[in-house]
């Protein structure tokens, strides 16, 4: 059987909302299926992140080397706002993961994985195509002529190593620029390529108190404020706490470093 993993993209700010995400994400899939957490920046905390990483079975790779050469292209004044330059590495990743990965998806640092992850894993996409679901338009958005039937969101993908678009996305990025960074330039360049799929696997957090608990899969908690930045609604202090907790339990294993402040 074709191995497959779950990769997630990450610099050394938003590390612990990324662990935290990878430990819920190992939870909930096959044993079969690797869970991967890449690095874009050097850190001095790199070895004690992959010694967490390796006590929860996550595989841990310092790809700070390629991510730093290949994202100097960018214009980090782009970036200045919410959205790490980070983000970008999405793109990349067929670059820096091994090849007996075929089948990879990415999820975000900001998800929590709270059902099982079989469609996803079960779900053998072709060469050239992807699987994301719709991106949440404002209503205010839809009635300024915003498209809500075509536009994807990035948080989590699936997709084909062979015939990625994403290696295109950035060199659209990086020649024309956009809002919506890497969302934008994939959705720019993704021709017939995405296979959209349900909400269920990439859930907004701005709904979650309309369905019943276990309805979504994975819950994206996109913009601000975070879980980890307290309880607010629509979220309770359970889906605060898991951040809290995993936060306590490392600054108790480790000396201070720069990302045991980020909770």
């Amino acid at each position: 059987m074709t191995r497959q993993c779950i990769a997630f993209v990450t610099d050394e700010n938003f590390f612990l909302p990324t662990f935290v995400a990878a430990i819920l994400a190992r939870k909930h899939c096959s044993r079969d299926t690797d869970v991967v957490i890449t690095f874009t920046e050097a850190s001095v905390g790199r070895h004690v992140a992959q010694d967490l990483c390796a006590r929860e079975n996550i595989v841990f790779q310092d790809t700070s080397a390629f991510f730093t050469e290949q994202l100097s292209v960018l214009d980090k004044s782009k970036f200045a706002g919410r959205i790490s330059i980070a983000a970008m590495g999405r793109l990349l990743l067929p670059a820096v993961l091994p090849e007996i990965y075929e089948q990879i998806i990415y999820l975000d640092g900001d998800v929590q994985v709270v059902g099982p992850l079989d469609y996803l894993e079960n779900y053998r996409v072709p060469e050239g195509k992807f699987l994301a679901a719709l991106d949440y338009v404002p209503v205010l958005s839809v009635l300024k002529g915003a498209s809500h039937e075509d536009y994807f969101n990035s948080g989590v993908i699936k997709f084909n190593r062979k015939g990625w678009i994403g290696r295109r996305a950035f060199d659209f990025f990086v020649e024309n620029g956009g809002a919506y960074h890497d969302q934008g330039a994939l959705n720019a360049v993704k021709g017939d390529a995405w296979i959209p799929i349900s909400n269920k696997w990439n859930f907004p957090r701005q709904f979650m108190h309309l369905v019943d608990d276990g309805a979504p899969a994975i819950i994206h908690y996109m913009s601000h404020p975070k879980p980890w930045d307290g309880v607010f609604f629509p979220w309770s202090r359970r889906e605060h706490d898991v951040y809290r907790d995993y936060s306590v339990s490392v600054k108790n294993r480790i000396v201070p470093l720069p990302w045991t402040d980020s909770l």
